[in-house]
C-alpha cells in the first residue's frame, strides 16, 4: 500500500500544521498552501506532517491507515470521520500509522 501520508514539493497542503522534510527540516504550512523544495538542498523533496492527534468526531482530510492510543489500526478515507476506539467505544485521539 502507498504511504498516502508522504508529501512531495508542489502539492498542495491539505492539513494545516507542521512537516518535517526528508532531510529533517520543519515548517509550518498552511492548507492551501504548496509543498514546498527542501530547505537544505532546494531540491524537490517528501514532506511528512509532524506528529499530531486527531480526535473522534473530526472528519479525515487525508485518506490513510491511522492507530489509536491503544494501538488498534483502521484504515480511513478522506470524508470518513475519526470513529470512537474500537476496544472502548469510548473517543480517543488518532494518529498516522
Amino acid at each position: 500500500m502507498a504511504n498516502t501520508h508522504l508529501h512531495h514539493t508542489n502539492d498542495t497542503v491539505k492539513e494545516s500544521g507542521k512537516y518535517i522534510c526528508a532531510a529533517g527540516e520543519a515548517r509550518e504550512l498552511q492548507q492551501g498552501d504548496t509543498f514546498p523544495e527542501c530547505p537544505v538542498s532546494h531540491e524537490p523533496t517528501t514532506w511528512k506532517h509532524a506528529d499530531h492527534e486527531h480526535q473522534s468526531g473530526e472528519d479525515v482530510t487525508e485518506t490513510g491507515t491511522y492507530v489509536d492510543r491503544d494501538g488498534e489500526k483502521v484504515e480511513l478515507k478522506l470524508g470518513d470521520t475519526f470513529p470512537n476506539c474500537p476496544n472502548t467505544g469510548q473517543p480517543t485521539g488518532w494518529k498516522h500509522a
